[in-house]
């Protein structure tokens, strides 16, 4: 049996925790620069809210209307909130995958004894209790199933087990073939095409030829896993081949200087995932580009450095990232958006070394120290000079929250 634990409106839940006065009012989280609508709470969807990325310049007359309440995306809050959930259920399985940053994939081999629905409800209020996040868990035999008795549970409870056929086969009767997990809006046409409009008739689908037709080997996989063969292992966090950092700036940005603290600003996040992992990367991309949506000469620069052997170390990484930008960066051209990419991504312990030299640039031992300082007072207390300390190139966040709890300075305050 796997189990899903998936949090409810993640973002939106995060901001109430810390604002309680919100709760029972509809709440919207806007995208970077405070650009369009990512997120919704139950309450905002009930008033017709909820299309994805709609602009936000568009509905600021509804929200105005229905006294919405906006936040924008407070990323350190929600970043530390999701360790906090993923803690918890580090508890309940020696097998966890953390699929996102609002959900989890637990595998529940051996625990036949138990009573899965119990076990359940036990996660569901250990989450609420400890973190103030609702979840949704489903429990079924496979991740697809699992995936689908978690959206059930949102209307049950907020949790459901499907650990026999014929419960299995009445979800899958009354559950769309549209909101099966890996079918998307493409595959559905498809599937309709053939008269297939649930994940019950899908299932039971004989030409299994023309699903792998239509829907490659993705889309067999989907239907084995509906008839209880799993075919979709669980992952652990050094399978992740690459880390990310990538933002929008606050605005079209000409000066070098302040692209080159965005970047070692991303840099320095990446290493700290990558040592969070206990893991080392051999290549480093940056990449930079101009704004598309203005009618500019466009550009799109990016480029790679390769390591000779696997580093998280934030300083040389930094070192590189610079380099790198040095090749891709064009003057007089206004940029929009950065990021930094790492690549080649193995466990530290896998670390093939350089036989000719001993690396002494390295200061692997500086940056273990900084994260301890890091981790015990508040995330980029101590930072690399590189990341500048005015950072103008930073994203407008007009109706951002405080960093609750991360920053001394941020503490809620109870009066």
């Amino acid at each position: 049996m796997i189990g899903l634990v998936d949090c409810n409106s993640f973002y939106c839940s995060c901001e109430r925790v810390f604002n309680p006065q919100t709760r029972g009012q509809p709440i919207i989280v806007l995208s970077n620069n405070d650009g369009c609508a990512i997120a919704y709470s139950k309450e905002a969807k009930a008033i017709g809210f909820g299309q994805m990325c709609e602009p936000f310049f568009e509905v600021q007359e509804r929200i105005k209307k229905h006294n919405v309440v906006v936040f924008s995306s407070n990323y350190t809050l929600y970043d530390d909130m999701s360790k906090r959930v993923m803690a918890i259920l580090n508890n309940y399985t020696p097998n966890l995958e953390v699929y996102s940053v609002d959900e989890a994939f637990l595998s529940l081999d051996g625990y036949q004894k138990y009573d899965l629905l119990d076990y359940g409800k036990k996660i569901r209020k250990d989450i609420l209790t400890s973190t103030g996040i609702p979840v949704g868990v489903g429990i079924a035999p496979t991740k697809v199933l699992a995936k689908a008795a978690n959206k059930i549970s949102k209307k049950n409870n907020g949790v459901c087990v499907l650990s026999n056929e014929a419960d299995i086969d009445a979800a899958l009767k009354v559950f769309p073939v549209k909101d099966l997990w890996g079918i998307g809006s493409a595959g559905t046409r498809k599937l309709n095409l053939l008269g297939i409009k649930t994940a019950y008739e899908f299932k039971m689908y004989k030409n299994d030829k023309m699903i792998q037709k239509i829907l490659t080997k993705t889309g067999r996989e989907i239907q084995e896993e509906l008839r209880g063969v799993s075919c979709l292992e669980m992952q652990q966090v050094e399978d992740k081949e690459k880390i990310a950092n990538t933002r929008s700036f606050g605005k079209d940005t000409y000066d070098k200087r302040e692209i080159r603290e965005a970047i070692a600003t991303f840099t320095t996040k990446t290493a700290e995932k990558l040592r969070y992992q206990d893991s080392v990367c051999f290549g480093l991309s940056v990449f930079i580009h101009t704004n598309a949506f203005k009618d500019i000469e466009q550009y799109y620069g990016v480029a790679t450095h390769n390591f000779i052997t696997g580093t998280s170390d934030t300083v040389k990484m930094i070192k590189a990232a610079w380099h790198v930008l040095d090749k891709i960066y064009r003057p007089g051209l206004g940029y929009k958006k950065g990021g930094v990419i790492l690549n080649g991504i193995v466990p530290k312990n896998e670390n093939q070394m350089n036989l000719f030299s001993n690396d002494p640039d390295s200061s692997d031992k500086l940056s273990e120290v900084i994260d301890q300082i890091n981790n015990r007072f508040g995330p980029r207390t101590v930072k690399s000079a590189a990341c500048g300390t005015r950072q103008a190139w930073k994203l407008r966040a007009d109706y951002i929250s405080k960093r609750f709890t991360t920053n001394w300075n941020e503490l809620l305050v109870i009066s």
